[in-house]
């Protein structure tokens, strides 16, 4: 079991395995094998269980009112390599049927945001405004991809049509 916890702990979390249903299992795992092995644990399990639960729920029910992401371990993911660390220009936020969000820093123009794009999704040929906030791209291959952006003071999220 020592061997195999690291290993399915870096699948959880390095591998896009990760969602709270995983992460909190992880957590209430783990403090179900300390228990036996820590008095104090043993004597607060139920206090640290009730504490772990409402955080959970309180971050998750924040980040979904805040940014429609309910899954506030890949909001806090992206924002750290986007913005804190700077290690990309953008990170996955949520996968769904039909579309992914994405999260990068916030730019000045909405050329530096297409300029990031155009890295995800291939060379851009021109694009146009639809709806609020919403645009038709067209791509030099003639592809046609539709983009929402939601901008935050620090960080922008847009959602794209993917296959």
């Amino acid at each position: 079991f020592l061997i195999l916890y690291p290993v399915l702990l870096f699948f959880i979390i390095a591998e896009k395995y990760l969602n709270i249903i995983s992460f909190d299992g992880l957590v209430y795992f783990t403090l179900l094998l300390l228990r036996r092995k820590l008095v104090y644990l043993d004597f607060h399990f139920k206090k640290i269980s009730i504490i772990f639960w409402t955080i959970t729920l309180l971050l998750s029910g924040l980040s979904f009112s805040f940014f429609k992401q309910a899954n506030y371990l890949y909001m806090t993911k992206a924002y750290v390599e986007c913005n804190v660390l700077e290690t990309k220009e953008y990170s996955l936020v949520r996968r769904n049927k039909g579309y992914a969000t994405f999260m990068m820093k916030s730019h000045e123009s909405i050329k530096d945001d297409f300029t990031v794009i155009e890295n995800l999704v291939g060379k851009i040929d021109s694009y146009e405004i639809g709806e609020e906030n919403k645009y038709r791209v067209i791509l030099k291959n003639n592809q046609e991809v539709d983009i929402k952006f939601n901008n935050y003071n620090q960080f922008t999220l847009f959602s794209l049509d993917v296959d």
